[in-house]
């Protein structure tokens, strides 16, 4: 579905942006992005076959896991531009389902997933996994605003304007998903640390990105999990809702008023 969206987004629209200069995902991290990706694959397929996933407690499983989550290697560095895009949506798609073998797994095949269970058990993986789908996802939005900047008026049709607000909601669902994993009674302080280092790094752009009442109900959403921090970690939760207060909408924001 996020080839087929990107298609309809994107089709045709990178060749003039990627002369203009160097992208901020090099051809070095997108094949780095594919091959840790396909060791992570790899291992899985390994502890599956025995019940359980790669886990963070295990130093081989964590040094193949830390690889693939290295932000710097797999995404460059920014600014991002639309010419970027294709590369950071497939290492969105990667990340995305490795977040997802944690969340969804089930040991028997066919069977349930219980993801409450899961978030539990797997808190060290899913953390991690959902800091750097943020991150990526942070990414994803910094060249879609380029996209949307450069993008003539007249080519802003409705399936477009559509397919944007479509892929902002799965993003927003994710950040939204991080901000309630930090109330859970359960979660390590490690992990939660981990959580709202990514969140306070990301909360600029993903603000820009974000209208105004979805903006309203993510500061509601991170007011809820203040009361349970102290120090550094209320500090980044507050730099998160400072972002979010911010009331400018243009670019990827305004899309819906376009």
């Amino acid at each position: 579905m996020r080839r087929a969206l990107l298609k309809l987004l994107f089709a045709g629209s990178f060749v003039l942006s990627a002369s203009l200069g160097e992208a901020g995902v090099s051809p070095s991290n997108q094949s780095e992005a594919a091959i840790r990706f396909e060791a992570v694959d790899d291992l899985a397929r390994q502890t599956r076959a025995q019940g359980d996933l790669p886990r963070w407690s295990n130093p081989d499983h964590a040094e193949i896991l830390a690889r693939f989550w290295d932000a710097k290697a797999t995404l460059g560095t920014p600014p991002y531009i639309s010419a970027d895009l294709p590369a950071l949506l497939a290492t969105a798609d990667r990340a995305g389902a490795l977040y997802k073998t944690y969340v969804l797994f089930a040991p028997q095949s066919g069977a349930v997933p219980d993801m409450s269970a899961n978030t539990s058990k797997y808190q060290d993986e899913i953390a991690r996994a959902a800091a750097y789908l943020l991150r990526v996802q942070a990414a994803e939005f910094e060249a879609i605003a380029d996209f949307v900047k450069t993008l003539p008026a007249a080519e802003m049709t409705e399936p477009r304007r559509a397919g944007l607000q479509q892929m902002r909601l799965g993003i927003n669902e994710m950040v939204t998903g991080a901000v309630l994993m930090l109330r859970s009674p359960g979660l390590y302080t490690a992990n939660r640390n981990i959580l709202l280092n990514s969140l306070a790094d990301i909360a600029v752009t993903m603000s820009a990105s974000t209208p105004p009442a979805d903006r309203v109900a993510m500061i509601a959403q991170i007011e809820a999990v203040l009361p349970i921090l102290a120090g550094p970690e209320r500090e980044n939760a507050l730099a998160f809702k400072s972002a979010f207060e911010r009331k400018e909408c243009t670019g990827l924001c305004a899309v819906e008023g376009q």
